[in-house]
């Protein structure tokens, strides 16, 4: 045949076909059983540092002694930060970007298992003491060194492997925050590089949602805020204006304040274990204060959501907006590993929360919860140079009405679009093997 078709699409053989759907299927499944297991591992090391048995992270803060909330993120701090010393001293760990960025396949292969399960763990750990910094590079990683290994047992060939653990990376950040859409659109638009998105995205989301539906066994389904929204009114799409000029500004400016922690973070020595505990005695004195400032920011986004219209709630809601950036970046130039996907939606979806307290306490009655939502998806989308990522991500944590999810897309890629000629669209990625997160 000589057709233009045939010679740049030959038909895939079905053996081929079939072990890229049974490779498919054991790293959905993984990233899902991961997500779970992840779940669980924070709940017990926020246990074992605070002392009290249930509730939100917030709530095991306010019920602990004072003296152990501020020493629990710096004896957690302390601890990760002398294994990653070891660990980095050693090898270091393959990130799923190298993986993905490697056209021969070679890095995915070298992957292996226990080294990325070992970083996960100790992100979960940092986190789960009360230090701010995401937790969502732990399923990420984990996930993606399942596909990676998966794929290199089943020979998978490498442009196919490379996209499996992107999928997979993707699958697990859904798996953790039931949010198979946005999963698949992490993968995709910030995992994957250019040449691979188009036939990703039919990979990508197949996966997410396997993973999505195998957290259900301990999500049960529900999202993973719980908010009431009603119908569109006109104070609140006026007051969605504001809400993004703000976002504008603090999603450049912590993307610039963080990209400067990284690029100057302490070295792998000695220096790394007093520098997080530095960072997490800082962050749990500022729990005295406000106690959502502690971990990864999901729960000051919840905060936000739900915020009374009160003066005091308002200065808490500056203060999260002042002190969440800087103490995610004092963590992260130390050299702590982890996200920025959970701080970047709290700074958004405090300070949009707190134009919407502002407002009606101005007289001006506007939906709290749906400009927490539009800063959120904003200031994400800005961080992370990802606007139908950060949009839909954002959506559906909360899973409000269609026309939420129209709003925050306007404003993200309007804020997106306004900020890319600012020179940030090269991603926060390690220098170095066994560095942060990229994001």
């Amino acid at each position: 045949m000589t057709s233009g078709a045939s010679s740049h699409s030959p038909a895939v053989p079905s053996h081929t076909c079939a072990r890229l759907l049974a490779a498919a299927l054991v790293s959905g499944v993984a990233a899902g059983l991961i997500g779970i297991a992840m779940a669980f591992l924070l709940e017990g090391f926020e246990w074992l540092f605070y002392g009290v048995g249930e509730g939100t992270l917030p709530q095991r803060v306010q019920a602990a002694a004072a003296w152990r909330r501020i020493a629990a993120p710096a004896v957690g701090g302390l601890a990760a930060g002398a294994l990653w010393w070891w660990e980095r001293s050693t090898g270091g760990v393959v990130g799923v970007e190298a993986a993905v960025g490697d056209v021969s396949g070679r890095t995915g292969r070298h992957m292996g298992l226990l080294r990325p399960f070992a970083d996960g763990v100790l992100q979960v750990l940092t986190v789960g003491a009360g230090n701010s910094v995401g937790r969502e590079g732990a399923p990420r990683l984990m996930a993606g060194a399942v596909a990676a290994r998966v794929s290199s047992r089943l020979g998978l060939q490498p442009r196919t492997a490379r996209t499996l653990v992107a999928a997979a990376a993707g699958a697990g950040l859904a798996a953790m925050y039931n949010a198979p859409l946005g999963g698949a659109a992490f993968a995709v638009e910030i995992t994957m590089l250019a040449g691979m998105r188009r036939r990703g995205v039919w990979l990508a989301v197949p996966v997410s949602l396997l993973a999505t539906v195998v957290s259900w066994l301990h999500s049960g389904g529900r999202p993973t805020f719980q908010v009431t929204m009603g119908a569109p009114d006109t104070a609140t799409l006026v007051a969605a204006l504001p809400v993004a000029g703000l976002a504008a500004l603090l999603g450049v400016g912590a993307r610039s304040l963080w990209r400067r922690f990284k690029d100057h973070r302490l070295p792998d020595t000695w220096a790394l274990p007093l520098g997080i505990g530095a960072a997490g005695l800082l962050t749990g004195a500022a729990s005295l204060w406000l106690p959502v400032l502690p971990g990864n920011g999901r729960d000051a986004l919840e905060a936000a959501l739900v915020s009374p219209v009160t003066a005091a709630a308002l200065a808490s809601l500056l203060g999260v907006v002042v002190l969440k950036p800087l103490l995610t970046g004092l963590t992260l130039g130390a050299g702590a590993t982890g996200g920025l996907l959970a701080p970047s939606f709290a700074l958004g979806g405090s300070a949009g929360a707190a134009v919407a307290v502002a407002a009606n306490l101005a007289g001006w009655q506007v939906s709290i919860p749906v400009l927490a939502l539009v800063g959120a998806g904003a200031v994400l989308s800005i961080t992370q140079r990802a606007p139908v990522f950060g949009t839909v991500f954002v959506w559906e944590l909360a899973r409000g009405p269609l026309w939420v999810l129209a709003l925050m897309a306007v404003v993200s890629v309007c804020c997106w679009w306004l900020t890319s000629p600012l020179g940030l669209d090269r991603h926060i990625r390690p220098r170095r093997r066994g560095g942060p997160a990229s994001s």
